[in-house]
Formats: C-alpha cells, sequence, structure tokens
C-alpha cells in the first residue's frame, strides 16, 4: 500500500501548478511566519492578478494555487476563482488560515465560483497552543468553524500543520482530532529559518532528533491507507522507518524558485545570499546552497558516488558525471544536476561505519524507494 501511495503522492508532485499571490496582508500573525518581511499591506490588483493567471495558463499549469498572505482578504477573490475556471484550469486550490471561511455564505459562495480544494493552516488542536502560535485571540474558534464549513460544502480539505518547540508533543493527538473531523490530507512543515520563525527561533525551533519519539507517533498514522501525509522541508534522516513520507525532489523547485533573484545575483556577481551564514544549519536548502557556493569556488562539481556499503560490481568504475560554473549558467540546470546527482542522505546509524566522513549516503530517490533500511554501517 505504501508503495501505490507513494505513486499517487508522486504524481500529485509532478502536477504542473501555478503560484498567484493575491495579497500581502494578513489577520494573524504567526510565530514562525515565513513570509512577515514582505506584508506590507497590499492587496494585489485584480488585473495583475488575471496577467498571472494567463501567465500559468500559457505554461501549461491545470493546477493553480491562490496564497497570500490571507486570500481571503482580497474583495475580488470570488471573481478571481471564476476567471482561473473560466481560463481552463481544472483545479483550484487555496492556501487559508480558515478564519473568513467561518462565514457560512462567504464559504458557500467560494464553492459554488468554483473552488475545488482549501488548505487550511491549523498548528493544534488546542486553543491555548492554537493561540499561543497566532498571536490573535478568537482566532481558534474562527479557524474552526471555517473547518467545519469548508468540509459541510463538499470542499477537498488538507490541514497544514508547521511542526514547532509548541506543538510536537501533541502532533499526533492534533492529528486525530482533525481524522475524526473527517481530514485525510495532511501537510508537516518543517520550521525554516526565514521571517517571523527565525526572529522568534528561542520559542519555536526545536530538535527533531529529540523529538522524534512524538514524532514517530504522527509519522504512524501514515501507514492508514486512508490517509495521505506529506512532509514540507522535513530532513530525510528523521523519517527512517517512514521513508515514503520523504518529500519528491521535484519539491526543490519551488524553493528554488523562491530565491531565484539572490541565487542569480551570486552567480553573476558573487554577491551571497542574504540569509547564507549561521542559519544554514537550519535551512532544507543548505545541501543545494552549499554545492552551489562550493561550484562557484572550484569552478567543477562532480556527482556523488555510492556508499562503501552498497559498493558492487553494478556500481563501481562508473565514471563521474561533472557540472562545469558559467557565469550565465542556468540555474534550473544546476538544480537538475544536483537533484539527480548529489541529492544524498545518510541515516543516523551511518555514524557507526569507520568511512562516516567519506560517505554521502545513498541517492534520496532509492532511500525513498528501498528505505534507509540499504545502509548497512561497515562497523570500525
Amino acid at each position: 500500500m505504501a508503495e501505490t501511495k507513494l505513486r499517487i503522492k508522486d504524481k500529485v508532485a509532478e502536477e504542473k501548478r501555478h503560484w498567484v499571490r493575491l495579497t500581502k496582508v494578513c489577520n494573524n500573525n504567526c510565530l514562525f511566519c515565513l513570509d512577515k518581511e514582505n506584508q506590507n499591506g497590499e492587496i494585489v490588483p485584480f488585473n495583475q492578478i488575471i496577467d498571472e493567471l494567463k501567465n500559468g495558463r500559457k505554461e501549461g499549469a491545470t493546477r493553480v494555487i491562490l496564497s497570500g498572505g490571507e486570500p481571503t482578504l482580497h474583495s475580488q477573490l470570488i471573481e478571481i476563482i471564476k476567471k482561473a475556471k473560466k481560463l481552463g484550469y481544472s483545479h483550484i486550490q487555496m492556501i487559508s488560515n480558515g478564519r473568513m471561511l467561518a462565514y457560512n455564505k462567504f464559504a458557500e459562495k467560494l464553492k459554488n465560483a468554483g473552488l475545488n480544494e482549501v488548505t487550511l493552516s491549523l498548528h493544534s488542536h488546542l486553543k491555548n497552543q492554537f493561540e499561543e502560535i497566532t498571536q490573535v485571540k478568537g482566532s481558534y474558534e474562527q479557524a474552526m468553524k471555517g473547518l467545519l464549513n469548508a468540509l459541510k460544502y463538499n470542499l477537498i480539505v488538507s490541514v497544514d500543520i508547521v511542526i514547532n518547540k509548541i506543538n510536537f508533543k501533541t502532533l499526533k493527538e492534533t492529528l486525530n482530532f482533525f481524522i475524526k473531523l473527517g481530514v485525510t490530507e495532511f501537510d508537516l512543515l518543517h520550521l525554516a529559518p526565514f521571517g517571523s520563525a527565525w526572529s522568534n527561533r528561542n520559542k519555536i525551533f526545536y530538535s527533531p532528533r529529540q523529538a522524534k519519539k512524538y514524532l514517530d507517533k504522527a509519522f504512524e498514522l501514515s501507514k492508514n491507507k486512508n490517509l495521505f501525509i506529506w512532509t514540507n522541508r522535513l530532513p530525510a534522516v528523521y523519517l527512517e522507518g517512514y521513508e515514503e513520507l520523504i518529500q519528491h525532489p521535484i519539491k526543490l523547485k519551488d524553493e528554488v524558485k523562491g530565491m531565484e533573484k539572490e541565487l542569480k545575483n551570486y552567480i553573476k556577481n558573487n554577491k551571497l545570499m542574504s540569509c547564507y551564514g549561521g542559519r544554514c544549519r537550519y535551512c532544507f536548502m543548505n545541501g543545494f546552497c552549499a554545492d552551489l557556493t562550493k561550484l562557484k569556488k572550484e569552478k567543477i562539481l562532480k556527482s556523488k558516488s555510492a556508499p562503501f556499503c552498497l559498493l558492487g560490481s553494478s556500481r563501481q568504475n562508473k565514471k563521474p558525471k561533472i557540472f562545469k560554473f558559467k557565469r550565465n549558467m542556468d540555474l534550473n540546470e544546476f538544480l537538475d544536476f544536483y537533484i539527480k546527482n548529489r541529492y544524498f542522505a545518510k541515516s543516523f546509524r551511518c555514524k557507526k561505519c569507520r568511512y562516516f566522513s567519506k560517505c554521502d549516503g545513498a541517492h534520496i530517490e532509492e532511500i525513498r524507494i528501498k528505505g534507509f533500511r540499504i545502509l548497512k554501517p561497515i562497523l570500525k
């Protein structure tokens, strides 16, 4: 069943989708908001949004994801959804905190306009935890009413949960709470060191390794054949035993796209990314950025080798693939090289291996399909 689920999830991950931001404002003030620095109160003009919708269709996107800030704060949201449907998007999805959906008529209008799916950011089932995170009194009650309304109008409902110091111990209970209400799809997000998350790091950052026993209890629910649980930015090493939850490598393209301007500026003008430094070790992009800086310094980058414990006749004597640095190089071309040849992971068990410092582990796709169990430490 896990393999069948993996194929289904990969198909969804590979679907051509287009993100469109509707606002730069939010009615919550979450402790870990990555977008806080960009929220200037702007409501993106309707015509600009329509142009973006058209661009997505020209690029072949069939799914559009409406986001913010908080997209429900856009006064022309209903018209935007109708236009997206008219332009030919077969699936219209919205990322929301759910509070505006507490208004019954508004939720009904969203459905009638053509909205197919709503992803609700609901980071706990407990009111005190929920409002400690959102920093808005009354947000819990509104969000829960919004969830019930979304289910009432037969929208596809998924729930985003950012795992953090406040909620990780009750993660399994939170999932079970929403499952009982009828939610069958969840995205468990890892903290990223940007925006409010970085300024509030002492309040919300935690050690996934120390929290593993709590995380594993939640991950265990993924074995339910009727549930789809995804992870977002969570390092693969924490998912041993639940490898089908490892994020599809293609999702790195979304991360790179979000940093595209700074990455290109680094390639052409040697100006390091503004986030580079102390926060890198907390970042899902750490491996990619480290390889990019290595490439720029050494002008050449080779593919990684198979792990020592898996070396056999079929893996030996393979000529490494090479990527050469150019100031005008295509960022996506390098990303493809990284994903295919440099995106490796090790198990915590590998620390016992005599070759630990010389080995990069196995390719992420091999681990997703076969599991970390293929790695067998060669003891010292």
